[in-house]
């Protein structure tokens, strides 16, 4: 077990509080602070981070809660950022990127303390003084503020997805104009051959009225990340505790291998609700999200599946909760044991995956009914022209003999590739021709010379 570490601020986390560190809960007051220090007067320290996240570990450590640090405190809490990367809903299918300032303004520290008369009387007894003032002391406490941006994107074109997300990623490092991004962004959503979605999340602490108000335009956001230290100056939040082992204090020895034990588990227990709750996550989305996936099992399968991985989640968190409770000691969770037991299998989700841009194939000299059908078969559209030739003329018909744009140009899906073919004046096949964009040559087709 460490005996110093890092915890998210709640608002009952004053200097000398106990702490249950296997719950992240703040619990009785043993210690009286006589003196403490502030570590900092008058800088700051910025970090801005912009990462674009794969897992949910990754997407959980760009939001400052890594599993091993204090990730398992989000078994018991649904504050704050716990919240914030429950909505999200980490999904293997989208990209995920997180945009981040953490503002360190003065670091006030516990110089000494005293043991209060009524915790006196239970130093010879530890198990009661954890129940009473649990496991650690709050020795610091962090002011300044964090401001976190998840922004989500979802595209049938795997290379559009990655576009957009490293877009974002170069927009919030000032690597790209706002203005280009958003103006990618909008042609993604607009074309008509693929199908993207977004969604931003906002999680700040620290300032006050609009300046703490929720923001979803690029370039807004990009301004809010900037400003954000101004902000947390001017008026900041506690938003990290310290906390240090009563072990630190020279006091009988509170702690023992039992609590280390039960934190590891707690730790494993974390990483298995991380790993359940993005499979029901990929699950769900999928089932809401078809035009994403191809060949997805039927819908009832999916929702048997979705019911299997939520009730993983919940045992999961029962089996930690009991732990943490010394209810049971630190084992590892099996789903098997459950009663009935419970079988989890992995399902493989096939992503659609459309080309961001096609190369026009080489049609001159093809039949035109099978350059048409090539056209289709890779996703692109035609139109055809005419040119009237004598019916002895030696000049081929119904063959493609001009086309544009040219083979080997790049097109987006969906785009027309206008053919040319040769036809005889009056032959009634072409009587529909009254599409070309030619009018004069239509009308003279259909009058037959």
């Amino acid at each position: 077990m460490a005996q110093i570490q890092r915890m998210p601020f709640r608002g009952s986390a004053t200097l000398g509080r106990g702490v249950n560190t296997l719950k992240g809960e703040f619990v009785g007051k043993a210690l009286k602070v006589v003196s403490k220090e502030q570590l900092s007067t008058t800088g700051q320290e910025a970090l801005f981070d912009v990462q674009i996240t794969e897992t949910h570990d990754a997407l959980m450590e760009s939001l400052g809660l890594s599993v091993e640090a204090s990730g398992r405190y989000g078994m018991f809490s649904a504050e704050g950022k716990f919240s914030l990367s429950e909505k999200s809903k980490f999904n293997a299918s989208s990209t995920f990127v997180v945009a981040s300032c953490r503002v360190q303004n003065a670091f006030e520290m516990v110089d000494s303390v005293e043991v209060l008369p009524e915790a006196m009387r239970l130093l010879e007894e530890p198990e009661r003084w954890r129940t009473t003032f649990g496991t650690s002391f709050v020795r610091g406490l962090q002011t300044g503020g964090e401001l976190y941006i998840v922004f989500q994107t979802t595209s049938t074109s795997r290379e559009a997805q990655s576009s957009l997300g490293i877009s974002f990623q170069a927009a919030c490092q000032g690597l790209m104009a706002a203005a280009e991004f958003e103006m990618q962004l909008n042609k993604a959503k607009e074309s008509t051959s693929q199908k993207t979605e977004t969604s931003i999340l906002m999680y700040q602490r620290a300032g006050q009225d609009e300046r703490i108000g929720y923001v979803s335009d690029p370039g807004e956001i990009i301004k809010r990340l900037r400003e954000f230290p101004a902000i947390a100056r001017a008026n900041p939040a506690g938003y990290e505790v310290e906390v240090a082992d009563y072990n630190t204090l020279a006091l009988p020895e509170i702690n023992n291998e039992e609590v280390a034990d039960r934190e590891m588990s707690l730790t494993d227990c974390a990483r298995l609700r991380l790993r359940y709750m993005t499979r029901r996550n990929d699950i769900e989305f999928a089932r809401e999200n078809r035009q994403f996936f191809v060949d997805l099992p039927p819908d009832e399968d999916l929702a048997d599946l979705w019911e299997k991985y939520s009730r993983a989640v919940a045992a999961v968190q029962l089996h930690a909760q009991k732990i943490a409770g010394r209810r049971i000691p630190p084992l590892l969770f099996d789903p098997t044991l459950l009663e009935p037991p419970l079988d989890l299998p992995v399902i493989n989700l096939r992503r659609v995956d459309l080309p961001s841009e096609i190369l026009v194939p080489q049609l001159v000299g093809n039949p035109i009914d099978n350059a048409k059908a090539q056209l289709k078969t890779i996703g692109l559209e035609h139109e055809t022209t005419y040119v009237t030739v004598e019916e002895n003329s030696g000049k081929p018909l119904n063959t493609v003999i001009a086309q544009d744009p040219l083979a080997g140009t790049k097109v987006q899906p969906g785009a027309r590739v206008r053919l040319t073919q040769n036809v005889v004046p009056g032959n009634s096949r072409f009587v529909y021709m009254a599409r070309t964009p030619n009018p004069r040559l239509a009308e003279l087709i259909r009058r037959g010379g």
